[in-house]
């Protein structure tokens, strides 16, 4: 029996707690500093264990830790895993500053414990699809990228990460497509953004619309847009290269390419959103059990906070600027 616990059972905790105890052989143990125990039975059911303090989930044997508190707590709970050795899937972002993200990543490896970051699309079979096209040279080398993402849908779901002051979560909470940039071309080195708080929705955030211009390691230059406003939402992308032109729509699961020399081709791979969630449980249960490396790693997580904050700070100093 793997035994798995979480700390933080907001919608994204509930969401690992209820993938992770349908898999076989798994038992999950929950924690949460805000809700009751009561309330924690209530909501997730007889499938899980709910213990009092996260010292108390350490104690609980377990075997890996998945980390969905809120941001500023992150490196409290992944750094007591570490002391202990125990494998870790820490939500993104890493953490709440550059600091104590690279606290974590000491950690990790001055014990050499796994830290597997919660960048789910890395689990999206459809990216996994232009990552084999690119691969290949389908689209020849790529020359730029347009990425686009709305989710007003963050803001309704969200139990408590949304009510409290504070600029720029945006940034952070879609670092996602910061890692995928890294994953799929190369890594992020600066950037300008424009950001705002637009509209009259009932949920809002300081910015809520956010508009940046990026240029990676390569040369390769291009577009994001990230907003929570539209519902309901989108993800999705462009790259363009000098032989074609790879459009994706992650919640359609389409892939359409198109080149100068053949046919459109138009591709679809349809998931729920579990099934990447699921992909990545089997692959952390790997990850506790040493069997496998993390497919996106603390590495990569503090790479993708950097990207994050810096492009806030453009948003905030409305200049361009460099990603350490």
């Amino acid at each position: 029996m793997t035994v798995i616990g979480v700390t933080g059972v907001g919608s994204i905790g509930a969401r690992h707690a209820r993938v992770f105890g349908e898999l076989a052989g798994v038992e999950v143990v929950v924690h949460d500093a805000v809700a009751s125990p009561a309330d924690l039975a209530t909501r997730l059911g007889p499938v899980v264990r709910v213990v009092p303090t996260l010292a108390a989930l350490l104690d609980a044997g377990v075997d890996g830790l998945v980390v969905a508190s809120p941001d500023e707590v992150h490196a409290e709970a992944a750094l007591a895993a570490c002391e202990r050795s125990v494998p870790v899937l820490l939500e993104k972002p890493i953490a709440d500053t550059v600091e104590a993200a690279e606290l974590i990543a000491g950690a990790a490896t001055a014990t050499g414990t796994p830290v597997l970051m919660g960048y789910v699309l890395r689990h999206v079979r459809c990216l996994h699809r232009v990552r084999a096209l690119l691969d290949v040279g389908t689209i020849g080398l790529p020359v730029s990228f347009q990425v686009m993402l709305g989710a007003y849908e963050t803001l309704q779901v969200a139990r408590n990460r949304f009510d409290r002051s504070g600029y720029g979560a945006l940034f952070r909470d879609y670092s996602h497509e910061w890692d995928y940039l890294r994953w799929l071309l190369a890594p992020i080195t600066g950037g300008f953004a424009l950001a705002r708080a637009a509209g009259t929705l009932d949920l809002m955030q300081d910015p809520n619309v956010v508009d940046v211009v990026l240029r990676l390691a390569d040369g390769t230059t291009g577009t994001a847009h990230l907003d929570y406003v539209q519902s309901p939402g989108t993800r999705g992308f462009t790259i363009v290269g000098d032989r074609g032109t790879v459009q994706v729509d992650v919640p359609r699961g389409e892939v359409r390419v198109r080149r100068p020399d053949a046919d459109e081709t138009v591709e679809y791979d349809v998931e729920s959103r579990d099934d990447a969630f699921r992909a990545q449980a089997a692959h952390f249960v790997a990850v506790a059990a040493r069997t496998a490396e993390p497919v996106v790693d603390v590495a990569d997580g503090l790479a993708a906070l950097k990207v994050a904050d810096a492009l806030r700070r453009s948003a905030m100093q409305h200049r361009w600027v460099d990603v350490g």
